[in-house]
């Protein structure tokens, strides 16, 4: 076992200075290598997305992904260049070669063909939080209770659907925005408040013991599928940032992770886990990459269960329950692909 440690480890060492055998790269991809760094689009400011520290290095979970196809690609997880964008732009930014890849974006891109979606990497959600005092185990105890939102009627829509399909009352108040909604809910106006779950978890992160008091219910009234975007010039650079993303998701389905990565290398005989962490086939070949890019991200970023609870887990400073971002075999909508 000493052995094979000590060769993997030789092996990491060695693609860790740059050796690759790439293979029929596409134009961006050579770019990007030639550049020494991935630009990578991220929601500057949202705590848990990507936020300055006290010390003024990035953090958060789009800053992860992008750390982990630095790590897929150069060895490390540091040639990243965070640049803020809007949801608004930021498509255009891609398009003109602003950026090289949107950390997170929203998956409906239906009948576009300049950029494509590269898989699901968060899963945000319409729901509703409620006062823990209150003894509101589900969306059904609601019935008749009044429900605060604010900004898109398109939310109200998604309410009234559950209400119906339920057969239950959940008349509706628009305090024309998030921020106001919540107040008024925290006013004792409303018996919940309805936003998407990463908003309710900042404004429930926001209140003194705010996760003690304040409970988001299971039931999700619209799912959001966000993960990362590329633009569609360049088929190399999609699967890259694509199958970097499922290496995470998959790390964690079968309990590889950053603190145990060595010791499954060594062990394991799972056909699975040793093509994820390129002891067998040739997986990294077939992307343009050495063999060892995926264990390079489990060392660097670690699976999906670390790269969430990093972020979002209960001791960060905006807590959220899993709940959709868990493994498809937990309930959750999390998968990857088979690596083979």
């Amino acid at each position: 076992m000493r052995r094979i440690v000590s060769s993997l480890t030789g092996l990491v060492a060695m693609f860790s200075l740059g050796v690759s055998s790439p293979v029929k790269a596409g134009e961006l991809l050579d770019s990007i290598r030639t550049s020494g760094e991935i630009r990578c689009g991220i929601h500057a400011g949202q705590a848990g997305l990507a936020a300055r520290n006290e010390t003024g290095q990035w953090q958060g979970f789009e800053i992860d992904l992008c750390r982990a196809w630095s790590a897929a690609l150069f060895g490390n997880g540091e040639q990243i260049v965070p640049v803020d964008i809007n949801d608004e732009d930021a498509l255009a930014e891609l398009i003109r070669g602003r950026i090289h890849v949107i950390a997170l974006y929203q998956d409906s891109l239906f009948g576009r063909r300049d950029v494509s979606f590269a898989g699901n990497a968060f899963v945000d959600s319409l729901a509703l939080m409620v006062r823990r005092q209150d003894g509101i185990a589900n969306a059904l105890d609601l019935d008749g209770k009044q429900i605060c939102y604010g900004g898109e009627e398109a939310q109200r829509g998604r309410l009234d659907d559950f209400a119906q399909e339920n057969r239950i009352a959940l008349p509706a108040t628009n305090g024309g925005s998030p921020a106001k909604a919540f107040a008024s809910f925290r006013a004792g106006d409303c018996s919940a408040v309805m936003s998407e779950r990463l908003a309710l978890a900042r404004f429930r992160s926001s209140v003194d013991s705010g996760f003690q008091k304040l409970e988001i219910l299971p039931e999700l009234l619209s799912r959001t599928l966000r993960g990362p975007v590329v633009a569609s010039n360049d088929q190399a650079w999609l699967n890259v940032v694509r199958w970097s993303l499922f290496a995470m998701i998959l790390a964690e389905e079968k309990r590889v992770s950053s603190e145990n990565l060595a010791s499954m290398a060594s062990s394991t005989r799972d056909p699975s886990i040793l093509r994820l962490l390129g002891l067998e086939g040739h997986l990294g070949e077939d992307l343009g990459l050495d063999p060892l890019w995926a264990y390079r991200i489990i060392g660097t970023v670690g699976n999906f269960a670390e790269l969430y609870d990093r972020h979002f887990g209960a001791k960060t400073p905006t807590p959220l329950e899993r709940g959709p971002n868990s493994l498809w075999i937990d309930g959750g909508l999390m998968r990857a692909p088979p690596f083979q």
